[in-house]
């Protein structure tokens, strides 16, 4: 599977790695994980994205050498020999580093484990059977014969912690726990690591959250669960769109609920997160919008008003239900 990734990594000198529009714990971990093994190869890594870190994960990143998107740096891209693409199905899901790609033509390579993977890079790695595109980079490590190093470690146990919601999603293998038990043994401490994903979160989180609970609704007799966050409720809890990360995953916890849609309000586009607990699929309805990701979880950036985007997506997640019945 690596043999030409490797050819290409062996034959050249410098690489730009970049990931999807708001990043998550696999797109992080992946992408800070690949820059330190090019890094031991001897290789020239800049890393770009067009979304910041989000705070939570910003410990994996203590030198702060992932950069954000800038006009300035566009310069430097070029130059790179190839671009690394990873946890990302296409090139819109980019944002601008996918733009330059496809503008100035520049030789790409995709690492990614989604099924709605467009095949868009010079060369494409997709294995949808990986957990995380994290157990990926892992593979190319082991292949490349680069040790794992206690800080690439702990990259590669975000990736597979958060994108299988820390061990108990369906996606969840025994290889996945093969490749968690061997990043321990390099030095990972899951419960410092769980600590500062999951238990640094601000108070405006909890105003927010406050606010967001008292939108929640359900149809289909409790099997679909749907609430919003505006950004007037920002405002008024003094939070920030990271702010709203996670919230996605609060209805999990309701007996009956199939689907899960959350509703966000971004610059004047809606966020939608779209999550499948035993119910149908939910790639296919985030394709409907452009969206893309996983059949239990993925999502859709698309255009408001609010009350419209809810009102669409939240009656066809119900034609989904019925679809599945019928």
């Amino acid at each position: 599977m690596w043999n030409k990734v490797k050819t290409l990594i062996r034959r050249h000198r410098s690489f730009a790695i970049t990931t999807h529009v708001f990043p998550d714990g696999d797109a992080v971990g992946s992408e800070l994980a690949l820059a330190q093994i090019l890094r031991r190869l001897g290789k020239k890594v800049l890393v770009v994205n067009e979304h910041p870190l989000p705070k939570i994960y910003r410990f994996l990143d203590p030198r702060r050498t992932a950069k954000v998107h800038a006009k300035k740096l566009e310069a430097r891209i070029e130059k790179c020999d190839f671009v690394f693409a990873v946890d990302a199905s296409s090139l819109d899901r980019l944002g601008r580093a996918g733009m330059m790609i496809q503008r100035a033509d520049l030789r790409s390579i995709c690492i990614d484990h989604h099924k709605t993977n467009s095949s868009f890079a010079d060369v494409n790695i997709v294995d949808t059977s990986a957990a995380s595109t994290g157990e990926l980079i892992y593979s190319l490590a082991k292949s490349l014969r680069v040790p794992i190093t206690p800080h690439v470690a702990k990259c590669l146990f975000v990736a597979a912690a958060t994108d299988t919601g820390w061990f108990r999603f369906p996606n969840t293998t025994p290889r996945t726990f093969r490749m968690a038990a061997e990043l321990i043994q390099s030095g990972v401490k899951p419960e410092r690591i769980y600590q500062a994903v999951y238990e640094t979160f601000r108070w405006q989180r909890m105003a927010l959250m406050r606010q967001v609970l008292g939108t929640l609704c359900s149809e289909c007799g409790g099997r679909i669960a749907y609430f919003h966050a505006t950004e007037k409720m920002l405002r008024e809890a003094k939070a920030t769109q990271e702010d709203a990360e996670g919230f996605t995953n609060i209805p999990r916890v309701l007996r009956g609920v199939e689907l899960i849609l959350f509703f966000r309000e971004i610059g004047g586009k809606v966020r939608v997160s779209l999550r499948s607990r035993g119910g149908p699929p939910v790639e296919a309805l985030a394709r409907k919008y452009g969206g893309g990701g996983h059949a239990r979880a993925a999502g859709i950036t698309m255009e408001g008003p609010l009350s419209k985007a809810i009102r669409a997506v939240v009656s066809d997640a119900k034609q989904l239900l019925k679809s599945e019945r019928s």
